[in-house]
């Protein structure tokens, strides 16, 4: 049973996540009239989402409370599971687990994982959420032979936590590919956005500590929260070049 503040606070994130950057929801006054608390507890409330950078509060005549998308920082560089980067920026991270099945792979699968033509995968489909908000649609794919009982696991957090505890897999490296796409109507509908809108497909192939794939992965995020950020050191003549630095920052 969620207590009076955090019901409060979800139903205020509710409402940020149907707006867009810049709206206004009102003052305190009229806040608290909204949802029927008092202005203490408001505050309290609001101090929360403002240091989570969900809001922006302005004093004055033409102040008030504001809608503020903060940024949600996921390095390329690093192997990491969704549910981590977002909890250590300070967002609720949440899953919707929309499906799961072993399966035969398509021949892109089948070349990305090294599998061959009689081998299954065990796929997983999944909403992942920020504050309760959907950021990216994820479909991946497991070698069925190398994770037997993996859909019978905990599949709302990392998988990778998972492979590691269950499995002794540790991910050592990804290879990553990066284009825009339209989103279609189903994938529209699962992330709030309106059909063909821009999404953000990042294609991935995961190995282990053995350098073997152990997952196929196409992830799209909201395009209109995504933005892309590469930092990379310039040389000079006859100096060894640095491997670049890249992100993806939700919006």
């Amino acid at each position: 049973m969620p207590t009076p503040s955090e019901e409060l606070r979800r139903r205020i994130v509710t409402d940020l996540n149907a707006g867009t950057p810049g709206t206004k929801l009102g003052s305190e006054r009229e806040l608290a009239d909204r949802y029927g608390t008092s202005r203490s507890s408001l505050r309290q409330v609001l101090a929360a989402l403002e240091e989570a950078g969900l809001i922006t509060r302005v004093i004055g005549r033409a102040g008030g409370i504001f809608v503020s998308h903060s940024q949600v920082q996921r390095s390329l560089s690093d192997v990491v599971g969704v549910p981590a980067f977002l909890a250590n920026q300070g967002y609720v991270a949440g899953t919707r687990v929309l499906s799961t099945k072993i399966t035969a792979p398509d021949r892109t699968t089948r070349e990305a994982l090294r599998l061959g033509e009689d081998d299954f995968v065990v796929e997983i489909q999944r909403v992942r959420l920020a504050d309760g908000s959907p950021i990216s649609l994820e479909l991946a794919q497991f070698p069925a032979d190398a994770f037997p009982g993996l859909l019978e696991q905990q599949l709302g957090g990392s998988i990778y936590e998972v492979l590691e505890k269950h499995y002794g897999l540790v991910t050592s490296q990804a290879d990553e590919r990066i284009e825009a796409v339209n989103a279609t109507p189903e994938e529209a509908t699962l992330l709030g956005v309106k059909q063909r809108s821009a999404l953000l497909l990042i294609t991935r192939i995961t190995y282990d500590q053995n350098d073997v794939p152990c997952e196929f992965s196409r992830d799209l995020f909201r395009g209109d929260r995504t933005r892309l950020a590469v930092t990379v050191k310039g040389r000079g003549l006859g100096v060894q070049s640095s491997p670049a630095k890249a992100s993806v920052a939700l919006v």
